[in-house]
């Protein structure tokens, strides 16, 4: 006879670890940027480097991150070790633009200079180690 132990984690530890996340992620976000902008000039007229954008897609990016964390809890019995893996293969995947705009920014709707997205990668670092981090941090102390 086998036993299977569950991981799974309880509503508290997903709203508190999720919470935990999506604030992780958008502190160090908003920091990445004010920072960023003291070191180097941030391009005006790019609209990712804006305080409007960082604020709503960090958001809502990471607020799905958690909709997806409460599927993969529903659906495995370790989930957060199968959600971290799925974390990390979605923030490679979001690295795709921006590898994209910094090696042809012509071809990018939103324009800036390839640079521009270079930096953004910053950003895209900045919100999914403080989102994983913070996440993983929160479930084990929880």
């Amino acid at each position: 006879m086998t036993t299977h132990i569950s991981n799974r984690l309880t509503t508290s530890q997903l709203l508190k670890a999720g919470g935990a996340a999506v604030l992780s992620a958008l502190v160090l976000t908003l920091a990445g940027r004010f920072l960023l902008g003291r070191l180097t000039p941030l391009d005006k007229s790019f609209p990712p480097f804006g305080l409007g954008p960082i604020i709503i897609f960090t958001v809502i990016l990471t607020l799905a991150g958690v909709g997806v964390l409460v599927l993969v809890n529903f659906l495995s019995a370790n989930p957060l070790k199968i959600y971290n893996v799925i974390g990390v293969i979605a923030f490679f995947l979001s690295l795709i633009p921006d590898i994209a705009g910094a090696a042809n920014p012509a071809a990018m709707p939103m324009g800036g200079s390839g640079s521009n997205y270079l930096l953004l990668i910053i950003f895209h670092v900045l919100a999914a180690g403080g989102f994983l981090g913070a996440l993983n941090f929160v479930v084990r102390k929880v």
